[in-house]
């Protein structure tokens, strides 16, 4: 650490006394590491910033942790992740994922957002697909694809025993 430099480790610090701070190059990135204080045994915890650092130890010493709005984008955007996988990884409500979300400006996702419309309707009418098949084929509900089928005048098949497909 350079002379006059903030102590950036000082606050984990003395929010865990048990603990030894250091900040270290690994492969190129800044890590903070932590390691237990007379416990050899004790694992090695690192992170890329102190914030996400202290978020791990207090999570492993049951303390509670805050929930960050860049965790929750990252989880969504770059993962992938539903606003309900979400929900479940940081154990808050759905509502509380689109409210974080709304903050960071990102858009919410809908199911089959995306999907091609005339597709649906080409393979349920032409293909024969039922609304389960063509909902599993294109990853949205079959209430969805109801939908799709009514906005393009589209009539449905009685429900019942599937008619036989042409080859």
């Amino acid at each position: 650490m350079e002379p006059g430099a903030p102590d950036e480790l000082a606050a984990l610090r003395d929010a865990f006394p048990g603990y030894r701070f250091r900040r270290k190059e690994i492969r190129g990135a800044a890590c903070y590491l932590a390691e237990a204080r007379g416990a050899a045994d004790a694992p090695l915890a690192a992170a890329r910033s102190p914030a996400i650092l202290a978020d791990m130890l207090a999570a492993a010493v049951g303390r509670p942790v805050r929930l960050r709005a860049e965790a929750v984008a990252a989880a969504y955007r770059d993962l992938r992740m539903t606003v309900q996988q979400c929900a479940q990884l940081f154990g808050v409500s759905r509502t509380t994922i689109v409210k974080f979300l709304a903050a960071e400006g990102i858009a919410v996702r809908r199911p089959g957002d995306g999907v091609d419309d005339q597709a649906v309707v080409t393979a349920y009418r032409d293909r024969g697909l039922s609304l389960h098949e063509c909902a599993a084929r294109f990853g949205i509900s079959p209430r969805r694809v109801t939908a799709v089928l009514d906005r393009h005048g589209v009539a449905r098949r009685p429900a019942g025993r599937p008619r036989d497909r042409a080859t």
